[in-house]
């Protein structure tokens, strides 16, 4: 059997370029990696901490119309009543009327 030493050196060349240029992009591919995963960590870094600051909410309601404000004075008086009437007779239907009728706002 008779070897063609030319063919034989052509693929053993190009096997081993096509070897070295995988090689060679895995390589910058890792690279390239890395590289974004330092430029993330670094302009993380680079950046001043952002304080949370609670947002005050604004002061600013909106206008009662005349029949909220009419609902309002009396409910206003409803609460009155039963506040009086629990002052004079500690029971419980007085207590329980005066929870009903005089719910605790939040502060908000």
């Amino acid at each position: 059997m008779k070897f063609n030493y030319l063919k034989l050196y052509a693929c053993l060349t190009l096997s081993g370029l096509t070897i070295w240029l995988v090689d060679q992009a895995w390589t910058m591919y890792q690279l390239k990696l890395v590289s974004d995963a330092t430029t993330k960590a670094f302009s993380q870094a680079s950046q001043p901490k952002k304080i949370q600051i609670p947002l005050e909410q604004p002061s600013y309601k909106k206008p009662l119309t005349r029949k909220e404000r009419e609902k309002e004075i009396e409910d206003a008086r409803v609460c009155d009543f039963f506040i009086k009437e629990y002052r004079q007779k500690p029971t419980e239907e007085n207590r329980l009327n005066m929870r009903k009728f005089c719910p605790i706002k939040s502060s908000n």
